[in-house]
């Protein structure tokens, strides 16, 4: 079983980790790995979030599937597997404490773009997949963190708020399908110890999305997002000084 000190801190950061997953439809590796990375490793966090994940996105997936831009989708899996297979090898060839000063940055200049104001920007060419899908993947395997690239990009393809929304979804579902594959590729799920931290974790994971989905229809979005990226800034700045 993993450690009592370890599951009292990861079971409540990833109900609220996914509370915000259930709201935006991304975030889980935002918000749960600057928390998770002090008591576990990164090379242990993102392979465990990747199967939550996977688990959470399936169940969105098959409930928007119908909304789906399959063009979008099909653009963006080719640069995501790439990007991917080389996020996956970064994670395991980097040193921890390297990493965990890149994710503390990283955090914290998401946080910064977040909480300031965005003009109205022109809509994107497609050749522009490759270099959103490329870099999401990177992201995603190395911090679980490339939603947000796949957002950017989705809605600078598409107006329908609920196409982007599905298909955001649906992009997610692949990118955590290519996470876990490559991860099991790897090897990292023959650890014993990971798979039953991600089996003591998922009922946080199933009440996260619970709330998360129930909130999402009573909360305002945009002062919930400034709360979350004023809370990223601060995990940011803890990891990055702790690394230092």
């Amino acid at each position: 079983m993993p450690d009592f000190s370890v599951l009292l801190l990861a079971e409540p950061t990833l109900v609220v980790a996914y509370i915000v997953f259930g709201m935006v439809g991304f975030g889980t590796t935002l918000v749960s790995a600057p928390v998770l990375a002090h008591v576990l490793p990164l090379s242990t966090v993102v392979p465990a979030l990747a199967l939550t994940d996977f688990v959470a996105s399936w169940a969105n997936g098959f409930r928007l599937g119908a909304h789906v831009s399959r063009k979008e989708l099909l653009a963006l899996v080719p640069p995501m597997f790439i990007g991917s297979a080389l996020g996956a090898w970064l994670l395991f060839a980097v040193p921890v404490r390297t990493l965990m000063l890149l994710l503390g940055v990283f955090v914290m200049l998401y946080a910064l773009n977040g909480l300031r104001r965005r003009q109205p920007q022109a809509p994107l060419a497609p050749r522009w997949a490759w270099w959103f899908g490329g870099a999401g993947g990177v992201l995603s395997a190395l911090f679980g963190a490339g939603g947000w690239v796949y957002s950017m990009y989705l809605v600078r393809r598409l107006e329908d708020p609920q196409q982007i929304r599905a298909t955001q979804t649906a992009v997610l579902t692949v990118s955590s399908s290519i996470r876990v594959g490559l991860f099991a590729f790897a090897g990292t799920y023959f650890d014993t110890h990971l798979l039953l931290l991600v089996l003591a974790l998922l009922p946080a994971m199933a009440l996260g999305l619970y709330i998360g989905h129930r909130v999402n229809l009573k909360l305002d979005r945009q002062r919930f997002l400034r709360v979350l990226y004023g809370v990223l800034l601060l995990t940011g700045t803890s990891l990055v000084w702790r690394a230092v």
